[in-house]
C-alpha cells in the first residue's frame, strides 16, 4: 500500500467524518474498555544524523464512559525507555489523538509533527471482540517525525507496524 495515498485518505476520514459522528456512540460501547496493542518499527534519525533501528511497543487503551466520552491511555516503550500519558476528553494537548465512533469502528488518527497514524478498531456486533488496524503516513514525498519513547524528535523511515492485537472488557480499566 502507497503510504502517501494512505494518509491521505487518513486526513480525509478524520476531517469529514469526525464531526459527522460525534456523539455517535453505539450504547454496546458504553461502559468499557478497548486495548489495542501493536508493533511499530523502522529506521530513526536522530537530530545528530544518527540512524539506527528501532522496535517500539505501542499500547493504546479507551475507556468508553456510560455517557459516550472516551478517555485514553498511551504507552510507548523501547528498551528501558518509556514514555505516555493520559487524556480526556476536554485535553487540548497535541498528539493526543482524535479517536470517534463511526458506526461498529472506532477510528483514531494520532498526528505527528510529519506524518500521522490511524489506529481503526472494528467490532463484533455484541462488542464482546474486536480487531484492530494500524498504518503509519506521511503526505507524498515527505517524512514522518515523531517523538521516540525517550522523548526526542527523530526523523523515520520504513516505518511499519505488527501484531496488533486488540481485546474488550466490561468496565472502566482505569477506575482501580
Amino acid at each position: 500500500m502507497n503510504f502517501s495515498y494512505a494518509i491521505a485518505g487518513v486526513f480525509l476520514l478524520a476531517s469529514v467524518s469526525a464531526p459527522a459522528f460525534a456523539g455517535g456512540v453505539p450504547a454496546a460501547a458504553m461502559n468499557k474498555t478497548i486495548t489495542v496493542s501493536f508493533a511499530a518499527t523502522g529506521n530513526a534519525k536522530s537530530a545528530d544524523g544518527h540512524v539506527k533501528g528501532f522496535s517500539t511497543q505501542v499500547s493504546r487503551i479507551i475507556y468508553v464512559s456510560s455517557a459516550g466520552r472516551l478517555f485514553m491511555r498511551h504507552r510507548a516503550t523501547q528498551g528501558a525507555n518509556s514514555r505516555g500519558g493520559d487524556f480526556d476528553p476536554n485535553d487540548a494537548r497535541a498528539g493526543k489523538g482524535n479517536f470517534s465512533f463511526q458506526g461498529d469502528r472506532l477510528v483514531g488518527v494520532i498526528p505527528y509533527d510529519a506524518g500521522a497514524r490511524q489506529i481503526t478498531v472494528t467490532f463484533d456486533p455484541g462488542f464482546s471482540s474486536c480487531t484492530a488496524t494500524v498504518i503509519e503516513g506521511h503526505s507524498g514525498g515527505g517524512t514522518i517525525r515523531r517523538k521516540g519513547p525517550n522523548g526526542m524528535m527523530y526523523e523515520i523511515s520504513g516505518a511499519s507496524t505488527s501484531s496488533p492485537s486488540c481485546s474488550i472488557q466490561s468496565g472502566n480499566a482505569f477506575a482501580s
